[in-house]
């Protein structure tokens, strides 16, 4: 009877929500008769606006204001709806949209919009409500942020309006998450629901008094020989300073409360990754380090403190950054990037502090891994396809694995998933690489992509007790090329293109030493030794050649010698379909002395909405239309095919490629050659014919000091110069730009106001 009415209670409770959710479904967007309720998320808030997820945003439904004369564009994106203007002036809002509501706001004091606004602009938010009207005002915040409106004793939302004002004229760019209402009287009853601090793991772990080996319980992510290391590495840190970092860890473990780091979400406390609310919330320290000491120590409360922290960060209820993973009604999803990471840290700590686990503590782990972990990881491999062809499947798929292999120790049933896994991240590498060994995605997400499935094969390869080299895919070993044609002269790694950055990661580096010892990989890995002033790797590295293509991917690259100095040029094209692309399909970078001349800005942090606006055409070395009414650009990611074709040695290098694909509405054509009959000259030659505009601008980017001399731009560095010489017919500007962190750039315009002919830029580099 009483399991009886406890359903019936609950079926009354779901059926209520049913009723709210088909009730928002079916209103009409200007009833006048009644209020729509916001749909809950919490005891304290509640959504009106789900702009993160195309199938259920109402942006469709927002009336936004023209913006021709500013170059305005706002779109329903993937995740949010992004804005950006061409140029704007403070006085007048840069972007203003509004939508009739119509919702029921009694029960909440405060309307939210999470939005990420430029660098220095400002939004206006005002309502009209049954109370009268509200308004406030804000500074952009920094990175994405919830702005408030009080709503002051208002019971019913009509309409709202969000006016976004540029800080300064120029180029801007944002986006729009979600808006939502809140009870702030709520918002301690919310986070006291999610209290765990007084948590009891006594049962979870095992008592005082059981013995314990200090060894791994699979030897899987930590086996004996790494063990026996670390201790010798403790050893001779005690020996040197008397302390090691494992004794640091130590004492800072005695000062972790893992307990009131759990949260509704996993280790949002202190993240600036969820909501803003959140960042003031305690952090959850530690991690599988703790394991790790406690092994190296033989320190069995290190060891407990490990426990602690997996079951800690376990009992989180969600595995994602917030609320819209888990929206109600909403199909949407976070993919899967904290939920794999949580799976890696939770397998590797059940590994190596495996012998402290009580079987409830080790079933609850195991559990909470097959349902919040392994079985949504799967779902996102089963809906996205794409996955299966970028770096995000190495992403998720480490936490699937890593989880797998410790759960089919307890649960053999378990195994044949494991293989699954194993096959997706093959799969992974076989469908990312391309057969002349590039990756479309740029190095840094090349490094992601490697570096991750490469820990996946090796932890497969130790818990089936396998070698290594026979489950590497061949593909993977193509790709010593790729290295080449974007290694850079300078004291980069590479040559930042795309959504990328200057730098590889170390582990990335000695993965791929491992697997292709000898080639180029080398050359970087040592390269990097050397800024670090520690000796290169024994054996034979590659040194660069004058002249590497990759013919699949789209790019080409010269290097030659000038006095001494190498000159390295890159021709940047395109593979068909390539994600994490910019607007910069026949773009060319060009290094001299160790500095770069004609820089490719790569990317910046995404919350920074400032890497929206440097994936433009207009900050690559490109030939632009000008005087059109909106920006001139093609796609960002263009299904075409647009490769160079050329030649080059030690003196010489010809290049040409057709751009003009994606540039169907601006260009009837576009062809731009490169000439270099000797390291100091290049001519750059760009033919061209308009469908739209007045005319074009030759636009080149750099960081280092310009100055203009007559037709002639002269670019100073440490060691060497650069001198571009226009044609007597065109106009020269330089104008400085503004880049994230405060920096700044030059980019230096060369433009012909006629619809069609032939732009050419002489070149020149001397010391």
């Amino acid at each position: 009877m009483e399991a009886g009415c406890f359903f019936s209670r609950n079926g009354a409770r779901w059926l209520r929500w049913a009723l709210v959710v088909v009730f928002l479904a079916s209103w009409p967007a200007h009833a006048d008769d009644a209020l729509a309720p916001p749909i809950p998320i919490n005891v304290a808030e509640g959504v009106i606006e789900c702009f993160w997820d195309p199938e259920i945003s109402g942006f469709s439904e927002w009336a936004v204001d023209e913006g021709r004369e500013r170059g305005l564009k706002v779109w329903q994106n993937w995740g949010a709806v992004d804005f950006e203007w061409v140029s704007a002036t403070p006085d007048v809002p840069a972007v203003r949209m509004r939508k009739d509501f119509l919702v029921d706001c009694a029960g909440y004091d405060l309307l939210l919009v999470r939005m990420t606004l430029p660098t220095g602009s400002r939004v206006r938010l005002s309502a009209e409500t049954d109370a009268g009207n509200r308004a406030s005002d804000h500074a952009a915040e920094e990175g994405s942020f919830e702005y408030g409106l009080p709503l002051e004793g208002a019971s019913a939302l009509r309409v709202l309006t969000i006016e976004i004002y540029a800080g300064e004229t120029g180029p801007g760019a944002g986006w729009i998450d979600w808006v939502g209402l809140q009870n702030s009287s709520l918002m301690d009853a919310y986070f006291k629901r999610w209290d765990y601090s007084g948590v009891d793991w006594r049962r979870h772990v095992v008592e005082e008094s059981a013995p314990i080996s200090y060894q791994p319980v699979y030897g899987i992510f930590l086996n004996a020989e790494e063990l026996e290391a670390l201790r010798a590495e403790h050893e001779q840190a005690m020996t040197a300073s008397g302390e090691s970092r494992f004794t640091r860890l130590a004492a800072a473990a005695r000062d972790m409360d893992f307990e009131r780091g759990i949260s509704e979400f996993a280790k949002s406390g202190g993240s600036d990754g969820g909501r803003y609310r959140d960042q003031s919330q305690p952090r959850l320290p530690g991690g599988p380090e703790l394991a790790e000491a406690g092994l190296v120590l033989k320190d069995r409360a290190l060891l407990v403190a490990a426990a602690r922290y997996a079951l800690s960060l376990a009992t989180s209820r969600y595995w994602d950054r917030d609320f819209r993973s888990n929206f109600p009604t909403g199909p949407a999803d976070d993919r899967a990037f904290r939920r794999s990471y949580t799976c890696e840290e939770i397998a590797v700590i059940l590994d190596l502090a495996g012998e402290v686990f009580s079987p409830a503590g080790r079933h609850y782990l195991m559990r909470r891994l097959s349902e919040e972990g392994i079985g949504k990881i799967t779902y996102i491999t089963w809906k996205h396809e794409y996955i299966h062809h970028t770096n995000q499947l190495a992403y998720f798929n480490v936490g699937r694995l890593y989880a797998s292999l410790v759960i089919e120790r307890e649960y053999p049933r378990a195994r044949p998933y494991t293989e699954l896994a194993l096959a997706d991240s093959i799969g992974n590498i076989e469908n990312s690489i391309l057969p002349d060994g590039g990756y479309a995605e740029g190095p840094t997400y090349f490094g992601a992509m490697a570096r991750r499935n490469y820990k996946i094969l090796k932890y497969y390869a130790r818990a089936r007790d396998l070698e290594l080299p026979g489950l590497v895919p061949d593909a993977l070993r193509s790709t010593a090329d790729f290295a080449e044609v974007l290694a850079s002269i300078t004291k980069d790694d590479v040559i930042a293109i795309g959504d990328s950055e200057p730098e590889f990661d170390r582990e990335t580096l000695e993965a791929m030493v491992e697997l292709m010892p000898g080639s180029y990989w080398q050359t970087l890995l040592n390269k990097k030794l050397r800024a670090e002033n520690k000796p290169p790797l024994p054996g034979t590295a590659p040194e660069p050649r004058t002249f590497v293509s990759l013919p699949d991917l789209g790019l080409m690259a010269s290097q030659r010698m000038l006095n001494g100095q190498p000159v390295k040029l890159l021709i940047l094209g395109n593979h068909m379909g390539a994600d994490h692309a910019h607007e910069d399909k026949g773009s060319f970078v060009l290094e001299f002395a160790g500095e770069v001349f004609a820089m490719d800005l790569g990317s910046t942090s995404y919350d920074d909405p400032i890497h929206q606006i440097y994936k433009h055409c207009q900050r690559h070395n490109m030939l632009v239309p000008v005087g059109t009414d909106e920006r001139p650009a093609p796609p960002i990611k263009l299904n075409a095919d647009v490769k160079p074709s050329g030649e080059g040695d030690a003196q010489r290098f010809n290049a040409r490629i057709d751009a003009s694909p994606g540039w169907e509405p601006y260009y009837q054509r576009w062809v731009r050659t490169w000439s270099s009959p000797d390291p100091s000259t290049l001519v750059i030659e760009d033919s061209y014919a308009l469908l739209q505009g007045s005319g074009v601008s030759f636009l080149w980017q750099t960081a280092l000091p310009c100055r203009q001399e007559g037709s002639r731009v002269v670019i100073t560095g440490a060691h060497g110069e650069v001198t571009l010489i226009a044609p007597a017919d065109c106009e020269i500007t330089v104008e400085s730009l503004p880049m994230a962190n405060g920096a700044s750039q030059n980019r230096i315009a060369i433009s012909k106001h006629e619809k069609e002919g032939t732009l050419r830029v002489e070149v020149r580099l001397h010391e």
